[in-house]
């Protein structure tokens, strides 16, 4: 896989059986995703937005593995801007390049999570110098 920017998306291959459902959300290899970042997971409540900023040199993969929400994508120019509907019942890898303004928003009923992997680990206690906040698709009208 080779990453498009300003943004990409992967469909996943979901497998249900009567268990219940599986899919690989990183396979560093055969997505071409860079080792030795970081795993972790967030939740946005209903109506809520997170994120509205972008990194220098971090760049970011999200998916969704329970409820569904929207990834708005904006370069820093302010030129290109997608908005890309994850869903767990169809889930997709979604890029974030560095320098990609982003931000997660959850206009469902039900609180939506995501596992998400960052190339530069986050330490707790030391000050974040790679994180710069600025509106997501400022120019779209995102109703929560």
């Amino acid at each position: 896989m080779d990453w498009k920017k300003p943004f990409d998306e992967l469909e996943l291959v979901l497998h249900t059986d009567p268990r219940g459902a599986l899919f690989e959300v990183l396979r560093f290899e055969d997505f071409n995703i860079p080792k030795g970042g970081y795993v972790y997971t967030f939740s946005i409540n209903p109506h809520y937005r997170r994120g509205d900023h972008y990194h220098y040199k971090k760049e970011e993969w999200f998916t969704c593995v329970y409820g569904t929400a929207k990834v708005l994508l904006s370069t820093v120019d302010g030129k290109h801007h997608r908005v890309i509907e994850l869903s767990a019942d169809k889930p997709s890898l979604v890029y974030v390049p560095a320098e990609t303004i982003h931000a997660v928003v959850n206009q469902g009923e039900d609180v939506a999570v995501l596992v998400s992997y960052g190339t530069i680990p986050h330490v707790d206690g030391k000050e974040d110098n790679d994180t710069f906040y600025q509106k997501a698709c400022a120019d779209l009208e995102i109703n929560l």
